[in-house]
């Protein structure tokens, strides 16, 4: 029994000794409290960046759509920027001149944009719109933006009218 408590105080003491050995230096602590600090302002960063992006997105759909405002354009469209729905052409001069003249028809009223959601990662924003046609016809209407530089460099775009009938009881949004 004596024995097997030695056995078990040598092996509690070497565990002591290893623990104490294996333990940060006061350099490597303070290089782990850095390292830590630099992740956290690292990922403040990132999401003030994410941040910027959704407001850019949320500012333009915004001015575009709901205000009628022409200037949206030039205030965040990339000059080049790259269109991936296929009724679109690329560059911001095309999409000035298209959109334009739905922009001063009349008959269009100006409207508060229903953003149902919006979420950013990396340089993309996806929002999903709730929109009313002119002739009173719903819309989901989902874009994905690029941003670069606090502008809109590239575009996805699907828009779904709302069915009249569902298959289930979800909404689309």
């Amino acid at each position: 029994m004596k024995s097997f408590q030695s056995l078990t105080a040598t092996l509690a003491l070497a565990i002591s000794f290893a623990a104490c050995n294996n333990s940060p230096t006061t350099d490597s602590a303070a290089k782990a409290d850095s390292t830590a600090v630099s992740t956290v302002n690292a990922s403040e960063e990132n999401n003030q960046k994410l941040e910027a992006n959704k407001t850019v997105v949320r500012n333009f759909v915004q001015s575009l759509y709901g205000d009628k405002d022409s200037t949206a354009i030039e205030k965040y469209i990339a000059d080049d920027v790259k269109q991936h729905n296929p009724l679109l052409q690329d560059g911001k001069a095309w999409l000035k001149t298209t959109l334009g003249v739905l922009l001063r028809n009349p008959n269009i009223e100006k409207s508060k944009v229903d953003i149902k959601q919006i979420i950013a990662e990396g340089d993309q924003v996806f929002v999903l719109v709730r929109e009313v046609a002119p002739n009173g016809k719903v819309f989901a209407r989902a874009e994905i933006f690029r941003i670069k530089d606090g502008k809109i460099v590239e575009n996805w775009l699907v828009l779904e009218p709302e069915p009249k009938k569902s298959s289930n009881k979800n909404s689309m949004f």
